[in-house]
């Protein structure tokens, strides 16, 4: 929200060179494909093409918070160069101006190996009473096979590794409307109910959670980041695979499986298994590649699910079509 009105963000990250901006907002202009995107927070953040760390290289995916403040995970990778160090970007919504800007120590990272893609982040002290200075963000290492935690108010951050954020062999090829790929994609999913994390990577059907007592408690990791095998769970297993995850006021989690195509919903506190997901009517022509997902809460208090669709299978292939819808945001009541 900005002056009362309510923004849409999205990111484009720099999978290739050539990209002009990677972190806009939805604007209300249409053009013959759709709305035009408006660089964000000006044109000028984005005029790099990584030869400044001062600027945003490549935003993968942001979070709003209770107090109005977005932060925004920056891999600092285009294509597959390691221009800059990964960074986080917190912005003042309300003035759109730069709050805080923490970079990754290269003890978090490994140059060109890994790359930074989601953002789940915990207020410890939100509104009215807080201020969001406790605020805990995890990272998922998608490509390095990791988790980073960032503890805001120490300014500091640590590596969390485990078996469980590989990517699965078995499950690298990937089908999606009767189109198959190859993606051998770790870590990838992120949520907490401010007691576990929960976690999948893209190539796999299992989901796995960790205390967030053991993850906040940086001296846990100081011998390592292979610490702490005994605190990572296998939750159980679903069908198939799926991307993106969002979690909902009432500790229900949401994600779109590849094959068959389905919104599906488990709720935190039952057996992670088919008995326990509820199916929600959802058109599968519409998903497809569910990469971004979100649950906002509106001015009045109800909360909606939001996802970011793409037809990754298609783009994977090269049979991408610009005369056809390939990119969708889509919104749903959480009643």
């Amino acid at each position: 929200m900005a002056n009362g009105k309510t923004r849409l963000f999205t990111t484009i990250p720099r999978f290739v060179t050539g990209i002009p901006y990677t972190l806009a907002t939805v604007s209300e202009t249409q053009a013959r494909n759709g709305p035009l995107l408006q660089p964000y927070p000006s044109y000028s953040w984005h005029n790099g093409n990584g030869e400044n760390c001062d600027l945003i290289t490549s935003a993968f995916r942001v979070a709003i918070t209770e107090c109005n403040q977005m932060w925004v995970i920056d891999s600092g990778v285009i294509g597959t160069t390691q221009h800059c160090p990964p960074q986080l970007l917190q912005f003042d919504l309300s003035t759109d101006r730069l709050l805080h800007r923490y970079r990754f120590p290269n003890t978090t990272y490994i140059p060109s190996g890994s790359l930074f893609i989601t953002a789940n982040v915990l207020v410890q002290d939100p509104p009215p009473r807080g201020s969001c200075s406790r605020t805990m963000i995890y990272v998922a290492d998608v490509s390095y096979h990791g988790l980073v935690v960032y503890d805001h108010q120490a300014q500091t951050s640590w590596r969390a590794e485990n078996r469980f954020m590989y990517p699965d062999p078995d499950y690298g090829q990937h089908t999606i409307a009767g189109e198959s790929f190859n993606l051998m994609d770790g870590m990838f999913a992120l949520n907490n109910d401010k007691r576990n994390l929960y976690f999948h990577p893209l190539a796999s059907v299992s989901e796995y959670s960790v205390p967030l007592s053991a993850l906040n408690r940086h001296e846990n990791w100081a011998n390592g980041p292979e610490a702490m095998p005994e605190q990572f769970t296998l939750l159980g297993r679903r069908r198939s695979e799926c991307a993106a995850s969002a979690m909902d006021g009432r500790d229900n989690v949401y994600c779109v499986t590849f094959n068959p195509i389905k919104l599906f919903v488990w709720n935190v506190n039952t057996p992670y298994n088919s008995r326990s997901f509820g199916n929600l009517p959802a058109k599968s022509s519409e998903l497809q590649f569910v990469s971004g997902m979100k649950v906002v809460r509106t001015p009045d208090g109800q909360e909606e699910l939001w996802m970011l669709s793409n037809r990754f299978q298609k783009i994977s292939a090269g049979t991408v079509k610009s005369s056809e819808v390939n990119f969708r945001i889509l919104r749903r009541k959480l009643g």
